[in-house]
Formats: C-alpha cells, structure tokens, sequence
C-alpha cells in the first residue's frame, strides 16, 4: 500500500469511523454530526466558542482550500475571515443539512484525491508555502481531529 493510500485511510477514518461511529481518537465526525438538530448546531455555546454550525462550515472550508492547493492552485485564505469562520447563525433544517452535504461533499473529494496521489506529489510544495503537500495532508487530519473533539464538547453541553 503507498503512503497516500494509508492517509487516504486515516482521513477517511477521522470523517467515517469505523461500524461504531469511532476513529482511533474518540468519536469520528461524521457520525457524531448525525443526531444533531439545525437549532442545536446553531445554538451558541455562551462563551467566546464557536456553534456546531460554525465548526462544520470551517472544517468544509479549509478541506475546500487544501484540495485546491492540492490540485496545484495558489489560494488566498486568510485566516479568521468570514469565510473561514462565518458568523453564528440560526439555521433552517434545510440550511443544516446542506452544510452538513458541503462537509461531506469536501470530505470525499479530499479523499479520493489523496488516494490518487503519488508520492512524488506529496513531497512537492505546496502552492506559494514552504512546505510539502504532506506536510499540509498531517494539518487536515490533525486541525478534523481537533474540531471533532470541539464538536463533542459542545454536544455534551446541549
């Protein structure tokens, strides 16, 4: 198996989790988010945090840039703007579900085209950065990982 098969597997796995819903750290995203209402992905955590709703538009987002940056593009993504955490807002069933979709939407594209690297093309840098497409693979497992253990948190809270 090359090695971008075997992190094609760990980042599915992060998302997926195994027939349980469970990933080698805890609860995966995927089947974490399932039992989640729009009014409770919504619901503002109190504190200086971000909702559920937030957590799954910034996972999409920057799984959207990595595959672009993948693909060879140079992409401006400045951290801390809208786009990276919108604002807090009430949602519709339908407007959750749809984030929900554009999550899974990021997730198995990023999947496949880490399947379909090559080594070489993970040891090349990334667009514009100083360092290596592997490199920036290890961050989107690491930075889904993070958010994930947000997300239970903040379920535990509703």
């Amino acid at each position: 198996m090359t090695e971008a098969k075997r992190m094609a597997e760990l980042y599915r796995s992060v998302y997926e989790g195994d027939e349980k819903g469970e990933a080698w750290h805890g609860a995966a995203l995927k089947p974490l988010l399932q039992n989640v209402t729009a009014e409770q992905a919504s619901r503002d955590d109190g504190g200086s945090g971000h909702s559920i709703l937030q957590m799954v538009f910034h996972i999409a987002y920057w799984e959207e840039i990595f595959l672009r940056r993948l693909n060879g593009e140079i992409v401006d993504a400045p951290l801390n703007s809208p786009d990276d955490w919108p604002p807090n807002r009430k949602v519709t069933a339908a407007e959750w579900q749809a984030a929900l979709g554009r999550l899974d939407n990021a997730h198995s594209a990023l999947h496949k085209a880490i399947a379909d690297c090559s080594d070489a093309k993970l040891e090349k840098i990334a667009p514009a950065k100083n360092y290596t497409n592997y490199v920036v693979l290890h961050g989107i497992i690491h930075h889904a990982v993070y958010h994930t253990a947000q997300v239970v948190l903040l379920k535990k809270r509703l």
